[in-house]
């Protein structure tokens, strides 16, 4: 289900389909507000007990569950969830993942493309840790490498950091990045344990952890890439104004 109060040219859809060899199908059509990355996909009407904010409600989580019944990121997933919870990590399986722009398509094991699909789902919820990560999920790329990862992520900061406080972009640093980042490993963690319950095979949990791990060398890699891009923008002297 989706909010349809939106006309067609304020929505984002980015759709995943998901196959594997005996047979088993799933399709996935997110959609995202086009201004400002939010998910409007409606979370089921009844989510399943594992979603419920005090199950294994993350350390660094400021809701309180007098006004928030359901973690708001994890009734999101849940979907996702149920359907792959008898999956091994490890099984290969089809996929084709479409863009307004572009489409990507082929095999890989299941965690992999799963753990894509949720950071798009996780990244555009309500979540109040991950709303910095709606920017890169507005401009989706399914299955980055960490090194695209953190020259994305970094590049969305600094440009967050120009909107915000334009007069300190040149004194910005990697601490307010890095403190994001280990907020993100805290939800991810918080989620796996949530997932235990939800889970009969490993395949979305082993999904969630290819997430944390990510986001455990994301800072690493930014700090990597900005000293390997540096030779990229050694321009000749007067080419940029």
């Amino acid at each position: 289900m989706v909010d349809d109060t939106k006309s067609p040219d304020q929505v984002v859809e980015i759709e995943y389909s998901i196959s594997t060899p005996d047979g088993h199908a799933q399709r996935y059509s997110i959609k995202l507000d086009n201004h400002s990355a939010r998910l409007l996909n409606q979370p089921p009407a009844h989510p399943p007990a594992w979603t419920r904010l005090e199950v294994c409600q993350c350390t660094n989580c400021p809701l309180d569950a007098a006004t928030h019944s359901h973690c708001p990121l994890a009734v999101q997933v849940a979907q996702v969830v149920d359907d792959w919870a008898t999956f091994f990590s490890f099984q290969n399986v089809d996929y084709s993942v479409t863009t307004g722009e572009r489409r990507f398509s082929g095999t890989t094991e299941v965690k992999k493309i799963l753990g894509s699909l949720l950071g798009l789902i996780m990244a555009t919820s309500d979540c109040p840790r991950m709303l910095f990560l709606r920017p890169l999920a507005r401009f989706h790329l399914p299955l980055a490498s960490p090194e695209e990862t953190a020259f994305r992520a970094l590049s969305a900061y600094l440009l967050e950091r120009y909107f915000v406080a334009p007069d300190k972009v040149s004194t910005a640093t990697f601490d307010g990045f890095i403190k994001r980042y280990n907020e993100i490993q805290t939800v991810n963690e918080g989620l796996a344990a949530r997932m235990q319950e939800a889970s009969q095979e490993d395949a979305v949990i082993a999904a969630v952890l290819g997430l944390d791990l990510l986001a455990h060398r994301v800072p690493f890699f930014a700090r990597e890439t900005v000293e390997t891009l540096r030779p990229l923008f050694a321009f000749p002297p007067g080419d940029i104004t």
